[in-house]
């Protein structure tokens, strides 16, 4: 840009040159003239002379006022001038400074032409030489002021005006230029004629000269102001300050184009040069040259800069529920029509959701409704659904229609839609029998938990079509573990503590403390069918009954008394389950009757308020300990009993059938020896059964067998052994010998809520 407005600039400044080298020539010729006519009258020509200076110097005044008149026609431009072309400006003050030395280096030239011309006007010629150097630096003066003023003017309104000084300034150039090539005619018209700058100004504006009398053609060379660069297609349409022989304007490409060539008045009054414009190139995501804009989807501001586009685009977004930037298109969905406008650089229109086709929801995404199966797929030429959505039957022994469909009479279960498939899945079917654990028809009908067990069957529409279980008591309950044990401290001992299960074999710390019974309590058991905070103990031939509360207080009474006289010693727990519906019971007490060799049933009423009866079953001398294997909790085929003696070290099973109500209902009895302080008690009290899950101490290994625990009155021990089931005999296997804090102590796992009972 810079180099062209020098360029620019330039060609005024070196036409005034060319202006001034044809003044001097204008004026030798004219005193040639003045040498051959008036040779014998210096004094004339002097005075002619002195005259012209005069006339000169009051019309080079008035030309100056015309040049103000033109700088104050500029003024208002001046304010605009862009600070970047600061240094441009400089340089222009440079160039300038170079003609004008250039043009009194002219100036000097004339002087001594004069001079040789002839000594007999040397006089004159002296003076004139020296008046017409002096207009001769003032007429540069000037020009190079107007030039300065119209460089600055130009410049603040654009490239093109400074190339040019055309369009909303061709007045002011039209007005330079009549100077410009008056002052040229000028001089030879005073050299030879005498005339006035006065009669001469309104000439040349057309080419013409002023003879004296008249303005005429010039026989030099003009062309016109608007130069013609031979109907180029793409060059811009310039106005040239110089229109004489020679003078020299330059001619750009039009914008978008990259090219510049100079331009030169001939002989032949034609302006001769040679433009070769090149398109541009757009900027990066743009498009469209040689009027360059950012590509569809993008934005920002592109000017050419008389060479090369400038500025950059960047990319906008789709506008909502729309994809496909740039090309935006409206999403999956929704309707409507985006269109880029590249004016305001802006998407116009908006998407908006389509409804969905008959039996159909979920808009934008639509799918079948429930009980209705299809295909439906977004069109996106004519955004609309292809496809329909029709009603599935029923299944199988139900009726309804849609989400409606339920069993017939008869039948019982659900079917439930799955829109994955687009069909029912389930089942209408005439019940299933009841689960383990229950009784009944089947889940259609109804089914009720098996006696002792806790909890409720219901049916269902869907698989396994019921929903609840029956469940064994907490004790009994593998899922049913708190974590705490009620520790029972030893032989003849009247109290038990409460500690956690990681302190189960330790004799600290204590949680809570209970005082049982003022005499001493050979054995301990809990109300497992209860599952809460109720024992039982056993002194002598007496039988109490224990509630313990959260503070570590217990309330005792007496609750049966035996009548065999004689010392009772082990005891456990027959739960309600081991009866049946049809046969009911609610639970009763085994105990082993030591020296009598006989075992005891005592046999609870409803409601466990009394003992409502008693039967025996025999065994063998000082039986001790004894307890119960049901089978919802074992998993074996039969209920069964446990029991051993001291005197002999035996341990025997018997299968069980507590709905017979007596002792035949004992039967299987098989015998297993031990050996005392080794594999079993030297001198022991209690047995206890362990169902699977149930632990005797935190990280017992065994936790997953069925277990029976024996005792020891003399040894601070407790013998573990495995049992499993042979058809109608247990199977003993020893498993390990557990050191406890107490002689005769051992452990009793609580449930959930047989702990929260207490805590």
């Amino acid at each position: 840009m810079l180099e062209m407005v020098l360029a620019t600039s330039a060609l005024p400044l070196q036409q005034a040159d060319e202006a001034t080298n044809l003044n001097v020539q204008s004026f030798s010729a004219a005193l040639q003239a003045v040498n051959a006519t008036r040779a014998n009258d210096v004094t004339t020509i002097s005075a002619e002379i002195e005259g012209v200076l005069a006339t000169v110097t009051s019309n080079a005044a008035t030309t100056f006022m015309e040049f103000a008149q033109v700088s104050a026609a500029f003024a208002s431009s001046q304010s605009a001038l862009n600070a970047s072309l600061g240094s441009a400006a400089a340089s222009l003050v440079a160039a300038i400074t170079d003609v004008n030395a250039s043009a009194q280096s002219n100036a000097a030239a004339i002087t001594s032409g004069l001079t040789q011309a002839s000594t007999a006007v040397a006089g004159a010629q002296s003076a004139a030489a020296s008046g017409l150097s002096a207009l001769n630096v003032s007429l540069l003066q000037t020009v190079a002021s107007v030039q300065s003023v119209a460089v600055s003017g130009l410049s603040a309104l654009n490239i093109s005006v400074l190339q040019t000084v055309a369009g909303g300034q061709s007045a002011a150039a039209s007005q330079l230029r009549s100077v410009n090539g008056s002052l040229v005619q000028t001089i030879a018209t005073i050299a030879a004629t005498g005339s006035t700058v006065s009669q001469i100004t309104s000439c040349g504006s057309n080419g013409s000269v002023y003879t004296g009398q008249a303005c005429v053609k010039s026989t030099q060379p003009i062309c016109s102001v608007i130069i013609d660069a031979g109907n180029h297609p793409l060059a811009q349409t310039t106005t040239c300050p110089a229109i004489t022989q020679g003078a020299r304007c330059p001619v750009q490409c039009l914008p978008g184009y990259n090219g510049t060539s100079v331009y030169t008045c001939n002989s032949n009054s034609q302006w001769a040069g040679n433009l070769s414009c090149i398109l541009s190139a757009c900027p990066a995501l743009a498009s469209n040259a040689p009027n360059c804009r950012c590509n569809q989807g993008y934005t920002g501001t592109l000017a050419f800069d008389d060479h090369y586009w400038q500025g950059t685009c960047a990319p906008s977004v789709c506008p909502a529920y729309s994809v496909g930037f740039p090309a935006c298109t409206c999403s999956a969905g929704y309707g409507g029509t985006l269109t880029w406008n590249y004016g305001t650089q802006t998407y116009a229109g908006s998407c908006t959701p389509v409804a969905c086709p008959a039996n159909a929801i979920g808009a934008p995404a639509c799918t079948c409704s429930v009980g209705y199966s299809g295909v439906l797929a977004w069109q996106s030429g004519t955004q609309t659904y292809s496809g329909s959505c029709q009603l599935v039957p029923c299944p199988s022994f139900s009726t309804g229609s849609g989400a409606n469909c339920t069993c017939i009479g008869g039948y019982f279960g659900l079917y439930m839609w799955n829109p994955a498939i687009q069909n029912y899945t389930g089942a209408c079917v005439a019940g299933v029998p009841c689960p383990a654990g229950s009784t009944g028809p089947n889940t259609a009908v109804g089914c009720t938990c098996n006696f002792g067990l806790t909890g409720s069957i219901a049916s269902s529409n869907i698989p396994p079509y019921y929903t609840g279980s029956c469940v064994m008591p907490g004790y009994w309950d593998p899922s049913s573990d708190s974590g705490y044990i009620m520790y029972r401290t030893g032989y003849f001992a009247t109290s038990a503590t409460l500690k956690t299960l990681a302190n189960a074999l330790a004799a600290t710390p204590v949680i809570l403390t209970y005082t049982m019974t003022s005499a001493s309590s050979w054995s301990f058991i809990a109300d497992k069918d209860a599952d809460s905070n109720i024992y039982f103990s056993l002194v002598s031939t007496n039988l109490y009954k224990m509630v313990f509360d959260r503070t570590g207080s217990v309330a005792t009474t007496t609750f049966y008394n035996f009548p065999t006289g004689g010392t009772i010693i082990g005891t456990g727990w027959v739960p309600a389950m081991m009866w049946t519906t049809a046969s009911p019971g609610y639970g009763a007490i085994v105990v082993g009757g030591y020296s009598t060799g006989n075992m005891y049933v005592l046999l609870f009423n409803n409601g466990k308020t009394a003992i409502s009866g008693t039967y025996t079953v025999p065994y063998t001398s000082e039986v001790y300990g004894t307890d119960v294997i049901p089978n919802q909790a074992s998993g074996f085929t039969y209920h069964f009993a446990v029991a051993y003696t001291r005197n002999s070290k035996q341990m025997s099973s018997w299968t069980v059938d507590m709905t017979v109500g007596s002792a035949s209902g004992w039967t299987n009895r098989y015998d297993n020896s031990f050996s005392g302080g080794s594999t079993g008690p030297s001198n022991g009290a209690q047995a206890i059964y362990f169902p699977p899950g149930k632990q005797l101490y935190a990280g017992d290994p065994y936790v997953s067998m069925n277990r029976v625990v024996m005792t020891d009155t003399t040894t601070a021990f407790l013998y573990v052994w495995q049992v499993t089931q042979s058809g109608t005999a247990l199977v003993w296997t020893f498993l390990v010998k557990v050191a406890v804090a107490n002689a005769g102590g051992y452990p009793y796992p609580l449930s959930v809520n047989s702990y929260n009972a207490i805590s």
